[in-house]
């Protein structure tokens, strides 16, 4: 697991296209693939602090209680 720290590191995250992204807000966590769409700059600008990423799902499985993303469903 690696928080993601600021926007720099996000766009090298989502331009991998390796790995997940797990954010949280005040009502969950959400897995989502790191091509994930739903993912935006925008949304790590106004809670940079609520992201993860994570090599594999397992290990973000482990790290937090996960509901799966309805846009992109990594590990369907």
């Amino acid at each position: 697991m690696s928080k993601i720290e600021n926007l720099e590191q996000f766009k090298l995250v989502k331009g991998s296209n390796f790995g997940f992204i797990v954010y949280s807000d005040d009502a969950s966590k959400t897995i989502h693939q790191s091509k994930c769409d739903s993912i935006t700059e925008g949304k790590f600008a106004n809670n940079g602090d609520g992201f993860h990423w994570f090599s594999t799902i397992d290990m973000a499985r482990k790290s937090f209680s996960v509901i799966v993303c309805d846009t992109c469903k990594p590990g369907d």
